[in-house]
């Protein structure tokens, strides 16, 4: 048999006859050479959860002499991360990341929902106090006015040569103004997007 182990950063790659196994580096509790000729890798949760890997069956990495060097390998890949074995505080490491990803994911829904108002929007305020600008708001149906979930669209019609100027808060046509400020907002007659 050949046997690979391959460090692929957050796991371990290993590589028995074509079939492939990930271990992430995180769910290895131990790793202990067993009898004189095999390594256990101990990721938790009772004798069914141990990988063995018999040292005359590994083929990478290559060039060691026993099973002892075979482990003292696999360990040197768990830490060429900066992780070894798991522990405690790797665990809250690794929580403390999946809140923060959760952050950035919940950031990226507010931007997605702010992107389109999926059908469910109308033009919901025109405000025509000024007599040469109109603002028209749109938000979805039932919105307050003093949240910013308004897309916000100001036409101002020049005394010169009556032009008519077609310009959006921020410039763009996000859902993330507030109406009750369509005043103070700053306007831009080119969407970026």
């Amino acid at each position: 048999m050949a046997i690979e182990i391959l460090n692929d950063g957050a796991s371990l790659r290993i590589v028995n006859k074509g079939s492939v196994i990930l271990v992430n580096k995180l769910q290895i509790k131990s790793i202990e050479t067993i009898r004189t000729d095999t390594v256990r890798l101990d990721i938790g949760d009772g004798a069914l959860k141990n990988i063995y890997i018999k040292f005359a069956d590994v083929t990478t990495p290559a060039g060691l002499t026993d099973a002892g060097q075979l482990r003292d390998a696999i360990n040197a890949m768990l830490k060429a991360n900066g992780e070894g074995l798991a522990t405690a505080e790797l665990q809250q490491i690794g929580n403390a990341s999946l809140v923060s990803i959760l952050g950035v994911l919940g950031e990226i829904k507010n931007i997605l929902s702010n992107l389109k108002c999926c059908g469910n929007c109308q033009e919901t305020r025109i405000d025509e106090s000024d007599p040469l600008s109109i603002y028209y708001g749109v938000a979805a149906a039932g919105s307050a006015t003093n949240q910013a979930v308004w897309s916000i669209r100001r036409e101002t019609k020049t005394k010169e040569n009556d032009i008519v100027i077609v310009e959006w808060a921020d410039g763009n046509e996000l859902f993330d103004n507030i109406w009750d400020e369509r005043r103070n907002l700053a306007y831009a007659s080119t969407v970026v997007r």
